[in-house]
C-alpha cells in the first residue's frame, strides 16, 4: 500500500472510534433515547473491506451498523439526526441504531434481525449477475448469525448460482452472553463455508493491512481462485475475529 491510501485507511479506523465515542457520551447524557450497539473494537474489519469498494457495489449491515455506514461514506449529520430521531436523519428518524441506510454511497441498509441481512444480499447478487454488472454484494453479520438456517441456505444458493457476493464473518465469540463453544461444536466458521463450495478465509479483525489486502483480491478481482486453476470463485467468505 502506498502512503496516501494507508492515511485513508488509519482515518477512516480513527474516524469510526470517534464517532463511537462521541454516540456513547450522547446515549449517557441521555441526548440519545434509543437501544444502540457500538462498533468499537472492529474499526479495522469494516474499514479495510470498504476501502476497496467502487461506485455501484451494495453493502448491507446487521444491528451494529455504525461503523459500516461510516465506512462506506455515509453522512454522520444524518446518523447522528437519525440517532437522534429527527425527521433529518438517514430514515426519517424512525428507524434508529439499527436501521440506517444512505443509498447515494451503496449503503443499501441494516436489519435488526439476526442473519436478516444475509439473504437481502445474495439477493442482491443475483441481480447484480442478470445485469451482468461488474459490482459485488457485500453482507457483514456477527457469528451468532451463523446459528440461522437462512445463512447455510444463502452460502448455498450463492454458491449454486455462482453470485457476486461476499460474505464477511465478524467472530467476537459471543451471541449477547453466549460463547460461540456454546452455541456452536466448532468454533471455525470458515470450515461450515467451504463444505457448500464458497472460499473462505479467517484473518484477525485487528489486522487492518491483511483485511485490505484480502478484500481487495475479491472485490477489485471479483474472483478467488481455490484448487485448480480452473476453479474461480466470485463469491466468498471472511472470519475476522478478535
Amino acid at each position: 500500500m502506498n502512503a496516501d491510501a494507508l492515511l485513508k485507511l488509519y482515518t477512516s479506523m480513527l474516524r469510526l472510534r470517534m464517532v463511537e465515542e462521541a454516540i456513547a457520551n450522547c446515549y449517557q447524557n441521555k441526548e440519545i433515547n434509543m437501544y444502540i450497539h457500538l462498533y468499537i473494537g472492529q474499526e479495522a474489519i469494516a474499514s479495510g473491506v470498504c476501502a476497496n469498494l467502487e461506485k455501484g457495489d451494495f453493502v448491507f449491515s446487521n444491528h451494529r451498523s455504525h461503523g459500516h455506514f461510516i465506512a462506506c461514506g455515509g453522512s454522520l449529520r444524518q446518523l447522528f439526526a437519525e440517532l437522534m430521531g429527527r425527521v433529518t436523519g438517514c430514515s426519517k428518524g424512525k428507524g434508529g441504531s439499527m436501521h440506517l441506510i444512505d443509498t447515494s454511497v451503496g449503503f443499501m441498509g441494516s436489519s435488526s434481525i439476526v442473519a436478516g441481512n444475509i439473504p437481502i444480499s445474495t439477493g442482491a447478487a443475483l441481480a447484480l449477475k442478470l445485469k451482468h454488472s461488474k459490482n459485488i454484494s457485500v453482507c457483514f453479520f456477527g457469528d451468532g448469525a451463523v446459528d440461522e438456517g437462512v445463512f447455510y441456505e444463502s452460502l448455498n444458493f450463492a454458491a449454486l448460482k455462482n453470485l457476486p457476493v461476499l460474505f464477511v464473518c465478524e467472530n467476537n465469540f459471543y451471541a449477547i452472553y453466549s460463547h460461540q463453544l456454546k452455541r456452536q461444536r466448532y468454533d471455525n466458521i470458515c470450515k461450515k463455508a467451504v463444505v457448500f463450495g464458497v472460499a473462505a478465509k479467517r484473518l484477525d479483525g485487528n489486522d487492518a493491512l491483511r483485511i485490505y489486502t484480502e478484500s481487495k483480491n475479491i472485490i477489485a478481482n471479483k474472483i478467488l481462485v481455490r484448487g485448480p486453476a480452473t476453479e474461480t470463485l466470485p463469491f466468498s467468505l471472511l472470519e475476522s475475529f478478535p
